[in-house]
């Protein structure tokens, strides 16, 4: 080949690895301070500490806890209420379960109190923490759905989390016992849930469905009143990253799930540094940075997100309200 045609094509090669590249930069790029295009109203919600069911009441603190959710524009809150010991019986951690609601009444009739049971469930993979809930059993389903509606009826809660660890993509058990105990809370009570982080389907494949792919979201949303999505512990290493992350993670979960208002989108203020979770790239301000670019992407359907959910009320410094405040609520009123 002459060399002038040798550099003709090295030239062309070099323009077109360029343009990939900027390409993909621009793909992964999420700035900071992301406002939304079209700001709305949202119903956001907060795990919050077993010590309100397991300790007696304080009004006092309880007071201060309704302040701090209408002043957070926290809608539902998830109290730690009790978990499947490996005994199979549940914790006795919701002794004064009925005490918190009432109080919690006095002050605030609007915000929907969930009871938030852990079910660790037999996991099939080696590499995965396993539990001992058998969900293909369907009496051991049976014993969970009438306790959950037992605890929800008992203490007046407004309805029951569920937050079913791990769950993987397809797990028809899992949806047998979303099924079930929607139908047996009955009408005006809601059945919210733990969701798991979203792959794209041809991903999830390749990870033998350890996360959710599309279908299986809708299915569960279709099971369901509410998915608290926990799109944290993404194995990020720096805020970019995981701004990134939790923007295709919008995306996805939206345009999985058609119903409206059917989605939170979980973000970790946690400051424990797992395999998993980075807590110096994980921080409150890239989570909700990339919640923002998600719901401003053409490529979403940000009408099935009902807002965002706090993971962990409990470690909230006076820091992260500000942050909240500052990019959220102030932004997104």
């Amino acid at each position: 080949m002459p060399p002038r045609r040798t550099r003709i094509l090295c030239l062309a090669l070099a323009v077109a690895l360029v343009i990939l590249l900027v390409s993909c930069a621009r793909w992964f790029w999420v700035g900071d301070a992301v406002e939304l295009s079209v700001p709305r109203a949202f119903q956001n919600a907060a795990w919050i500490s077993v010590d309100w069911t397991s300790q007696p009441v304080d009004e006092g603190k309880v007071k201060a806890l309704v302040t701090e959710a209408s002043e957070q524009q926290i809608h539902h809150l998830y109290p730690f209420t009790t978990h499947v010991q490996e005994t199979g019986e549940f914790s006795p951690s919701y002794d004064f379960a009925s005490d918190f609601v009432r109080v919690f009444r006095q002050f605030d009739q609007g915000t929907k109190v969930l009871a938030w049971i852990g079910v660790p469930v037999v996991s099939k993979r080696f590499y995965a923490p396993s539990g001992w809930v058998d969900l293909t059993n369907e009496t051991e389903r049976q014993r969970l759905v009438a306790f959950a509606v037992e605890l929800v009826m008992d203490a007046g809660f407004d309805g029951v989390h569920l937050d079913v660890e791990h769950v993987d993509d397809g797990d028809q058990a899992y949806l047998a016992l979303l099924r079930e105990t929607k139908r047996a809370l009955g009408p005006g009570k809601i059945l919210s849930v733990a969701g798991n982080n979203w792959l794209p389907d041809w991903l999830n494949w390749v990870t033998g469905g350890y996360k959710w792919g599309s279908a299986y979201y809708q299915q569960v949303a279709q099971s369901v009143d509410q998915i608290a999505a926990m799109t944290y512990d993404s194995l990020a290493l720096w805020p970019g990253l995981y701004r990134w992350w939790m923007r295709e993670q919008v995306i996805g979960i939206s345009r999985a799930v058609s119903e409206p208002g059917k989605v939170l989108i979980g973000i970790s203020i946690s400051r424990e540094k797992t395999k998993t979770h980075h807590p110096q790239a994980e921080t409150l301000a890239a989570g909700l940075d990339g919640v923002a670019a998600g719901l401003n992407s053409p490529r979403g359907n940000p009408s099935a997100i009902q807002g965002v959910a706090i993971y962990a009320q409990w470690e909230a410094t006076p820091e992260d309200w500000r942050i909240w405040q500052e990019r959220w609520i102030s932004y997104h009123r």
